[in-house]
């Protein structure tokens, strides 16, 4: 049965005032069994975020520390720990750190790095653009923090042989990188969480969020070109010369280890790509390429599974995953998810839209994986209890917490990592100047995801 409304129920006021009490409704303890148990738990989430945005304390130090305490509270039990751990997402960032680690060892990635930049013949906007790409093309398939600490030297180098300023390139390698990691499942730990948890394939990211990425790629670039553009032209003939003399060739440092890697990566991003077909997770994939690669190249395995695996980011995620179940457990994510129902309640595309501009705005404070781990199962939450499709909404959520990362140094460590490299080298980037510009960047990105996730929701 349905029954009419008077004209004046349909005021945007009266609706702004029924969400707001309903919001009010949903987060109270009597209606949703927000417990002492459930408040104990967001105590701990929301001291671990605290902790870790303060910098006094590592980020893997407070996230174990936060899930040894929901273990020994008793919020958690042993199995709900070992349940509450995604074992695809841990397994693919081991599997392709062990492969990144055997193939960054014949300098494959510098001598791309140099070529791009070979190539521009010296012109300072040309070299913004080529280190950009490769940036975005590395970071799409390699971890972040990785791609930074491959390109991040090349490029000190080459500014220094042609004499111009690296702070240009520095800030749009940091947020290329980024950018790059938003395109596909692997290149970025946020979509490593989402795809495990929605079921998203390879082949869906590429198919979704690549050409968004591309788009907003572009229009930071651009963005960045224009910012810099007097540092950018400051290149002479000479420079250009120098540049020219650079032997690419000779960064290569092992050709049989360079094949051998690159024939399994080729392997294994066919098996990503056919995932659906051949009925094999991602990590499955990622860690048979770790184990085929470590027999046949005859590396000493001990040594790569120490140096190469950042097993400090491993237990971050598992300490995480653990803090996320404690969550669920005590009723703090469906409190989260209906309160979120009732304010974005009006369609799929608002709900979709705030779930963008919430995450986008939320990990420029807070590290993205971080976000990502938690909020994803509120995302799951909002579809079950609202009745929309999840899938647009976990589009909304990949979009926002990857690219609002470029905000700050706190929303993605690879920006931590670039500017702490950038300090050891005497280039100071203050906190404040990055943000200055990475806010700008973060609105572009947004504003051309918004645009996306429009396309996305009619379209489903």
């Amino acid at each position: 049965q349905t029954c009419a409304l008077p004209i004046y129920a349909y005021s945007p006021f009266l609706r702004i005032g029924q969400a707001k009490k309903t919001f009010c409704d949903i987060i109270s303890l009597r209606r949703h069994n927000m417990d002492i148990r459930a408040w104990a738990a967001l105590s701990i989430f929301v001291g671990v975020i605290v902790a870790i945005a303060s910098g006094k304390v590592k980020s893997t130090t407070a996230t174990l520390l936060g899930a040894s305490v929901m273990a020994l509270s008793g919020l958690l039990s042993g199995d709900q720990i070992v349940a509450a751990i995604d074992h695809n997402t841990v397994g693919l960032l081991v599997g392709m750190m062990i492969v990144v680690g055997i193939l960054s060892k014949c300098g494959v990635f510098q001598y791309i790095a140099v070529k791009a930049v070979k190539v521009t013949g010296g012109r300072g906007s040309l070299i913004l653009w080529s280190i950009s790409f490769i940036t975005v093309l590395l970071s799409a398939f390699l971890d972040n923090v990785t791609t930074i600490l491959l390109v991040t030297p090349v490029v000190l180098s080459l500014c220094d042989l042609i004499g111009l300023k690296p702070l240009p390139f520095l800030m749009m390698e940091s947020f290329a990188s980024t950018i790059g990691g938003t395109g596909t499942l692997i290149g970025d730990p946020p979509n490593m969480i989402i795809g495990s948890i929605a079921g998203l394939s390879f082949n869906d990211f590429i198919r979704v969020m690549t050409p968004v990425a591309l788009i907003v790629w572009g229009l930071v670039t651009l963005y960045m070109e224009r910012c810099y553009r007097a540092e950018l032209n400051a290149v002479n003939a000479e420079a250009t010369a120098r540049l020219n003399q650079v032997d690419e060739s000779k960064l290569i440092t092992d050709r049989r280890l360079m094949v051998k890697a690159l024939i399994v990566i080729f392997f294994v991003l066919v098996a990503f790509v056919l995932q659906k077909q051949i009925a094999i997770e991602p990590s499955v994939s990622a860690l048979t390429a770790a184990a085929v690669l470590l027999i046949i190249t005859g590396i000493d395995d001990a040594t790569i599974i120490r140096d190469e695996v950042g097993w400090t980011t491993i237990i971050y995620f598992v300490s995480l995953f653990v803090m996320g179940g404690g969550l669920r457990a005590t009723g703090v994510i469906t409190a989260m998810a209906h309160g979120i129902a009732a304010i974005f309640s009006g369609s799929q595309l608002l709900m979709a839209l705030g779930i963008l501009w919430v995450s986008g705005i939320a990990c420029i404070f807070i590290n993205s994986a971080a976000f990502a781990a938690i909020f994803v199962y509120v995302v799951a939450e909002i579809a079950s209890a609202t009745g929309m499709p999840a899938t647009p909404l976990y589009w909304a959520l990949a979009l926002g917490a990857c690219l609002g990362g470029n905000g700050s140094y706190l929303g993605a460590a690879a920006n931590a990592v670039m500017a702490d490299l950038a300090v050891k080298n005497n280039i100071g980037i203050s906190f404040g100047y990055f943000m200055k510009i990475g806010l700008r960047v973060v609105l572009i990105s947004l504003v051309v995801s918004s645009a996306a996730v429009y396309v996305i929701c009619k379209l489903s």
